[in-house]
């Protein structure tokens, strides 16, 4: 009976006296169950430092998002900067130094009131874009069938793909192309609309007139390109040429 009696007031009876004791193996098993539940309710409340970063990375990635025309498949952007040297705020401003690189590794400013940093961040990029359907040899217009679509990582990319069927059919590659191989600005050109020393019509316009008058082309030129031509007076001009094969002359 005295026992049971130490037992119970161990588990929390006011009057018991000091000298009743839980056993200690029974003593390190509560010690032990306490230090495990103090530990996980450390890992279950994150710190405010973690949401901080949570928040940092949502904003930089609705950031990243708004530089695309058209909403990628899939965009991650994972912080490399670490959390001391970061710029937190409610409202930042984010610009990107060049926008030539949308993904990858790059470096993003932030401005937090009167306070700029940049961080260092990985931008995750899954899209679609153009490659070569077949072997596409040089100085060859690419017609249907020479291109195709494929789906894939673009920050894992050497240059930037075209992601544009327009930009790519009709076109003309200036070098051979492997079959596979994703297509590049550099890869292509549009066909020339008007070759060096072609008579073109020129259109001049102002404020208040228009001037319609010929020249010869100084350079080849696709639709859209600038054109430099000697007028019939042997004046030299610069245009854009258009669809119709004129050029445009800003005065």
């Amino acid at each position: 009976m005295s026992g049971h009696h130490i037992h119970q007031s161990a588990a929390g009876h006011a009057g018991a006296g000091p000298e009743q004791r839980l056993p200690r193996r029974e003593g390190a098993t509560l010690r032990a169950a306490y230090f495990c539940l103090c530990g996980l309710a450390g890992v279950l409340m994150p710190s405010s430092g973690a949401g901080a970063a949570d928040r940092l990375t949502e904003q930089l990635t609705a950031f990243m998002a708004g530089q695309y025309a058209t909403p990628p498949v899939s965009l991650d952007v994972l912080v490399k900067t670490p959390a001391a040297q970061r710029q937190n705020c409610e409202s930042p401003q984010f610009t990107l130094p060049s926008r030539n690189r949308i993904w990858g590794n790059i470096s993003i400013a932030i401005v937090c009131g009167a306070q700029k940093r940049y961080v260092q961040a990985e931008v995750r990029v899954t899209d679609k874009y153009l490659i070569a359907a077949r072997p596409i040899a040089a100085k060859q217009t690419l017609a249907d069938g020479d291109v195709a679509w494929r789906t894939g990582r673009l920050d894992l990319l050497s240059s930037m793909p075209l992601t544009d069927m327009a930009l790519a059919e009709g076109s003309v590659s200036e070098r051979a192309i492997g079959s596979g191989q994703p297509l590049t600005a550099a890869m292509l050109r549009r066909p020339w609309q008007v070759k060096t020393g072609q008579q073109v019509q020129i259109s001049a316009q102002g404020e208040g007139f228009a001037i319609q008058s010929t020249g010869k082309a100084m350079n080849n030129a696709a639709v859209n390109d600038r054109l430099r031509v000697r007028m019939d007076s042997g004046q030299m001009v610069n245009g854009r040429l258009l669809a119709d094969g004129t050029v445009q002359v800003m005065l």
